[in-house]
């Protein structure tokens, strides 16, 4: 063990950068067979970046591209989440906190009842987990509100969509705004069932119910032979969703998800519903507040760190998250992007002093350059889940920051954190040698797919890989070459090796061509323009066709 770590810390060559050059061959003892899985004609218009490192022996076993910088989509989640563990520390835990604000007399608040979070993700996808404050203001023995419901997400600040984010996903509820306060996810869940008739009014239950969407319907039962189709369209006015189309009758429900995109607001009227379920009358209306308040925010650091008490005088009910190892575990398991956004602005709120996305790059960068030793020419950093277009990483530098968290204080808690094929990662490679050997974080984007993580190899060898693919035809084939990889890396044993003598190269010079451009992103002729007519050409004899083959 002692052999590992020594050849862990001091394996400069396996960081050394290439010449962009040099990178374009494929180079290493695996070169050949993993070349093979990715040098095909399918991603012939694809860039693939790559690199495996026996972290056992330090040294290199497949190269390609590797200090080339592509779109990590969810793999950025192993920065966020190995920044988070290093500056909050397992045991933080995201503190939610309602107090009254103003004096109660003979059962009646007079002032406002507010809700404050630190961006605690844990709020499920139901009111549940708001019954309680609810439950604890009729044990304060309030039955009336004069003032309103406060939504209070001051800590994270107001900006809730990250740079880089396209404008077409925000509606997505994998792309649910992250703020201070959450509920339900900061999503709500239609679904659909057909009426009992044909023509009948299909039936629409919105969940949580909520006051903050209002949802419109026109869908009808088709008939026996009828195909489901439905639109969903935000109305004109505030808070509006309409539904039209048609539902099959034979057919199961229907179901979709829409983001919120005022969360606080969204979280107070949640809890509004609640106590007027339990006979509380609120006079005022629904606000929210995202005024940074510094002072504020410090004393909630405190308590989401454990050292101190109640942070608020009046507090009726205070909830904490389950701590920050564990929800590490879901941002990696279950690719949260909201979990992994609100990690990564509690980083900036605690180091930067700011709950922004700038603060939280800011710092996420500062631990990979300072800590880690990754070049800062190697990354770039704009939000925690990899939404972002912006962001940037070598596969060298997400098998750099594998190979440092395996010694940091927070290895076992990462480790752990990351999807063992089999058990956490159940869609892929199941029933193969990668099987209880491989654990990796994914990554899905429009074009990209990423795999990075660890392989304890048949031959005994712990190894860490990065397997990232840009402007790829299919998500479905890239996946399908990463998971080949991924089992030839499983089944790794040096002493089955070739011979350096009796070892091909890895590809031929000058046997590659320089990739073009995808067909679909050529330039098309404008319509009404006339194309060049194709030159005709005698086609060439058979014994030439023959010489040009050999």
């Amino acid at each position: 063990m002692a052999l590992f770590w020594c050849v862990l810390a001091l394996a400069p060559a396996a960081w050394r950068s290439e010449s962009a050059a040099a990178q374009e061959r494929p180079t290493g003892p695996l070169a050949e067979r993993i070349s093979a899985l990715l040098q095909t004609r399918r991603f012939r218009y694809s860039t693939w970046g790559a690199l495996v490192v026996s972290l056992t022996r330090g040294d290199t076993l497949f190269s390609w591209r590797a200090d080339g910088r592509m779109i990590p989509a969810s793999n950025a989640k192993l920065f966020t989440t190995a920044a988070a563990l290093h500056y909050l520390g397992t045991e933080f835990r995201f503190v939610t906190v309602l107090f009254a604000d103003g004096r109660i007399n003979n059962g009646v608040l007079f002032g406002d009842l507010v809700l404050y979070g630190t961006g605690d993700p844990t709020f499920g996808l139901d009111t549940a987990s708001l019954a309680p404050f609810a439950d604890s203001v009729v044990r304060a023995g309030i039955r009336r509100v004069r003032g309103d419901i406060v939504g209070d997400a001051s800590f994270l600040g107001a900006e809730l969509t990250g740079p880089g984010w396209s404008p077409d996903n925000l509606v997505e509820p994998w792309a649910a705004p992250p703020s201070g306060l959450n509920a339900a996810e900061n999503r709500i869940a239609i679904t659909v069932a057909p009426g009992e008739t044909t023509g009948a009014p299909a039936r629409v239950v919105v969940s949580p119910p909520n006051d903050y969407y209002a949802v419109v319907s026109v869908v009808v039962t088709g008939g026996a032979r009828s195909r489901t189709r439905i639109d969903v369209a935000r109305g004109p006015g505030r808070g509006v969703i309409e539904l039209s189309g048609v539902i099959a009758p034979d057919r199961g429900p229907w179901r979709t998800g829409i983001a919120v995109q005022e969360p606080a607001i969204f979280a107070a009227g949640l809890l509004r519903r609640l106590l007027e379920a339990r006979g509380v009358t609120v006079r005022g209306g629904l606000r929210s507040e995202t005024e940074d308040a510094p002072q504020r925010a410090q004393q909630m650091l405190a308590a989401s760190r454990g050292r101190s008490g109640d942070p608020f005088e009046n507090a009726i009910a205070v909830r904490s998250s389950p701590p920050l190892g564990d929800l590490v575990a879901m941002i990696n398991h279950r690719s949260h992007n909201l979990s992994a956004e609100l990690a990564f602005r509690a980083i900036g709120r605690s180091v930067g002093g700011a709950g922004t996305f700038a603060s939280g790059a800011q710092a996420v960068a500062r631990f990979l350059r300072e800590q880690v030793g990754i070049p800062e020419a190697s990354f770039r950093v704009t939000d925690g889940s990899g939404l972002s277009l912006l962001d940037e990483a070598s596969p060298r530098s997400l098998v750099q920051l594998l190979a440092y968290m395996r010694r940091a204080p927070e290895a076992r808690t990462f480790y752990r954190s990351l999807p063992l094929v089999g058990q956490g990662m159940t869609s892929r490679m199941g029933g193969t040698p990668a099987e209880g050997r491989l654990r990796a974080k994914t990554g899905t984007l429009n074009g990209v797919s990423a795999l990075s993580g660890y392989v304890s190899a048949r031959g005994g060898e712990e190894l860490a890989f990065a397997l990232l693919v840009n402007s790829s035809p299919s998500t479905q084939r890239a996946r399908d070459a990463q998971d080949s990889v991924g089992v030839l890396l499983s089944r790794f044993d040096r002493d089955s090796l070739p011979t350096p003598e009796a070892a091909p190269p890895a590809a031929l010079p000058g046997r590659t061509r320089a990739a073009r451009p995808p067909r679909r992103s050529r330039p098309r002729a404008a319509s009404g323009t006339r194309r060049r007519p194709r030159r005709w050409s005698a086609p060439r004899s058979r014994s030439r066709r023959r010489s040009r083959r050999e």
